[in-house]
């Protein structure tokens, strides 16, 4: 259910594009909420790419879906997702399909009206506003049609879903994700290319973490439990 009331951003009357962030899962990798991990100066990962979000024209309203550490996201991240609807999946520990089924459901409940869905993951902090508003600006062009972001002939992300596709997605078993789906509509679909760094990069290690993020990211507390990665990126345990 919604954790906060959600506020309209840049709303367009004549067309409207909600974005669903989907930020539930636990980490396991990393032993603590990489939805909080430092992500350039007084950012996280997940605040920078709500930023992002909220900062991109055309976008009427942006859920975030929450599940693993939902209290001390919630806590630390009060400001960024008082400006967005928080949505609470209590399955989040059966996978990511959990996450984007329980946000269409609660659109769905919800009776919002869009236009079109764009679907973001939260731990891809390269996203770009210029990736952002090609889909935006796509939108509309490209209606009824999904919106898929491509890298060369290969789906990836970001992708727009319609209304019309939520039954049909909700449909699915989820075992495979919403790979069915994309697979089926990906030949008619309106491509919008993306380069690696938006399209497929993401961060899943402690190494990808602090090999890819912002020099002025804030440090690390408490350091990673690898006394080898932690001695070559100068951290204290």
């Amino acid at each position: 259910m919604p954790h906060s009331p959600n506020s309209l951003q840049n709303h367009t009357p004549d067309f409207t594009i909600d974005v669903l962030i989907l930020a539930a899962g636990q980490a396991q990798r990393f032993g603590r909420p990489k939805q909080l991990l430092p992500w350039g100066a007084g950012e996280t990962i997940l605040s920078h790419v709500i930023r992002r979000v909220l900062a991109t024209p055309g976008i009427s309203r942006t859920h975030v879906v929450l599940g693993a550490w939902f209290e001390n996201i919630c806590t630390s991240l009060a400001k960024p997702l008082e400006q967005v609807e928080v949505i609470r999946n209590p399955d989040w520990q059966v996978g990511m399909f959990s996450s984007l089924s329980t946000g269409l459901r609660q659109l769905n409940q919800d009776n919002v009206k869009s236009d079109g869905i764009l679907v973001l993951l939260g731990d891809m902090p390269f996203i770009t506003p210029e990736t952002l508003t090609l889909f935006v600006d796509s939108a509309a062009r490209g209606y009824p049609r999904p919106l898929i972001a491509t890298e060369g002939a290969r789906p990836a992300h970001p992708y727009l879903i319609r209304p019309r596709h939520i039954g049909e997605i909700l449909s699915l078993s989820g075992e495979s994700g919403i790979r069915p789906f994309i697979q089926k509509q990906f030949p008619s679909a309106l491509k919008i290319p993306v380069s690696h760094s938006a399209g497929r990069r993401d961060v899943d290690t402690w190494e990808s973490y602090f090999a890819q993020r912002p020099d002025d990211s804030g440090p690390v507390i408490p350091a990673p439990n690898d006394d080898a990665l932690v001695k070559s990126h100068g951290m204290a345990k």
